[in-house]
């Protein structure tokens, strides 16, 4: 998660692994639920057991588990608060890859959402779990620099949506 002050607000990227287990806690949106009371962003406080004000930043799409209907931090929700307790901070992971890794990662590429948007449907993170070997439901990455798309030549960071020759 990385913090960026904006004038005066505070904001925070949220990682597709942190989405997911947010996503997790729902029971439905106000598309399919009448009873949705708060929105998703308080949803994402509690997952990340943050008490302060944060305006949340989703790195990539969320989705109603109930119906599909596409979430941003202000859908209202509902949740089962005895379905999925809250992660600890402590059981997040940050990994740091260096060079050799990305470089690894990087050779899986064929293509991007910038170049292909109709079939980019993978997220580059999760071709570093694979590199890597670390569990997806607990890891974060920060990666060195941007890799790059072998078709455009595009930047491609972590929650970029990516064709990979696997």
């Amino acid at each position: 998660m990385k913090q960026k002050v904006l004038r005066g607000i505070e904001v925070m990227a949220v990682g597709q692994v942190s989405i997911l287990k947010a996503q997790k806690r729902l029971t439905g949106c106000a598309t399919c639920c009448s009873s949705a009371s708060q929105p998703f962003g308080s949803v994402i406080a509690q997952t990340l057991d943050h008490d302060r004000g944060f305006e949340y930043f989703l790195c990539s799409p969320a989705k109603c588990p109930r119906c599909g209907s596409s979430l941003n931090e202000t859908t209202q929700v509902t949740t089962d608060e005895l379905r999925m307790p809250p992660p600890k901070p402590e059981d997040t992971d940050v990994v740091f890859v260096n060079e050799a890794t990305l470089f690894d990662a990087e050779s899986f590429l064929t293509g991007c959402e910038h170049c292909d948007s109709d079939h980019a449907e993978l997220s580059f993170d999760q071709i570093l779990d694979a590199v890597t070997g670390c569990d997806p439901t607990v890891t974060e990455y920060v990666i060195c620099h941007a890799a790059r798309c072998p078709r455009c030549h595009h930047d491609v960071m972590e929650k970029t949506l990516i064709i990979a020759g696997l």
